[in-house]
């Protein structure tokens, strides 16, 4: 495939989602149906990107178990002829997500289980095997090792990121949504060897300092104000930040600034939120590959993150990209 597509690493999980009626308090009971099995984590990138342009390389890092849900992950990937799956290593228990999602607020919650993916590391990214444009790492705050320090690059996962900046790859990565202050010490060295970082408003909060919302929603200037921050900490061309109802970006060569509104859904549509910001992420930098404009990142972005609420799985709804262009032209922007 030469030095063309997008290479991605990071943490392959298994996701079981099931519907449940109300979110428990403590010591309840709360019923479970629906369960589904699909892919999650790093795959639903993958196969959101695979989705979108069956002409676009990609090629996967990462470690699955040998177990069924190790099978899942690599036949899943394996329908999909642009996915290169030769990097993916395999051994112990395969990681698993738990996600429950409330049947009228469409509200999701996360119970995860790392499995053996906590030892992933640096020696299992052939960069050799993984040449291509564009170098993407996920989660950051979620990769076990990758997330531990470095006395040169400051984590194990910015020592990755910089290797893939060495062989001229341009970098991107994205991180988990966590309460608590590893921000500063796991994401801050990766920003450094990042030239595209694409967000929600709660890791932006986490890693700016810089509290972008409250309980009524975005809090626009102070959206600026820690994108700005971003920039500072050493995101060398987009820093984005996306919400549900609008997506922020900033060209931290320019200081232009781009504010794209999301699509205004007709009332049901929405069959569930898991891999919504998977989707948006695909949309930004599927837009980055073919150099495009920021505005037109943060617009493909809401159009996969929409076509994505479409379906209660985590990447089904994703459509090749014309399709998408269409539908939103017809239907969401008439």
């Amino acid at each position: 495939m030469g030095r063309e597509g997008i290479a991605l690493a990071g943490t392959l999980i298994a996701d079981i989602g099931y519907t449940i009626d109300v979110y428990p308090k403590k010591g309840n009971l709360a019923w479970l149906k629906d369960a589904v099995p699909h892919t999650g984590g790093l795959n639903n990138l993958v196969i959101d990107l695979a989705r979108m342009d069956e002409t676009l390389p990609l090629k996967v890092s990462g470690m699955i178990g040998e177990d069924d849900y190790g099978n899942l992950i690599r036949d899943t990937l394996k329908q999909y002829p642009n996915i290169q799956t030769d990097n993916i290593t395999r051994g112990g228990r395969t990681a698993v997500t738990f996600a429950m999602t409330e049947e009228i607020s469409k509200q999701r919650t996360f119970f995860y289980d790392p499995g053996t993916t906590l030892s992933y590391g640096e020696e299992h990214i052939d960069f050799d095997r993984l040449d291509a444009r564009l170098f993407h790492l996920e989660y950051l705050l979620l990769l076990g090792r990758l997330d531990e320090p470095d006395e040169s690059y400051g984590t194990r996962g910015a020592r990755v990121l910089a290797e893939a900046k060495r062989r001229g790859m341009e970098t991107s990565v994205d991180m988990v949504s966590e309460e608590g202050d590893r921000y500063r010490e796991v994401v801050w060295p990766a920003l450094q060897y990042t030239d595209y970082l694409v967000v929600n408003e709660v890791e932006g909060s986490g890693t700016s300092g810089i509290q972008m919302y409250d309980e009524e929603g975005i809090l626009e200037e102070k959206v600026w104000e820690g994108l700005e921050k971003l920039a500072s900490l050493g995101v060398g061309k987009w820093a984005v930040v996306h919400s549900p109802a609008c997506g922020y970006g900033l060209d931290c060569r320019t200081g232009e600034r781009v504010k794209v509104p999301s699509f205004s859904l007709p009332k049901g549509y929405i069959q569930g939120t898991t891999g919504a910001g998977d989707a948006f992420c695909a949309g930004v930098l599927y837009t980055a590959y073919k150099d495009g404009s920021l505005a037109e990142a943060l617009y493909t972005g809401a159009l996969c993150a929409a076509h994505s609420l479409s379906r209660p799985d985590s990447n089904s709804g994703v459509e090749p990209l014309p399709q998408m262009r269409e539908r939103a032209r017809k239907e969401w922007e008439a």
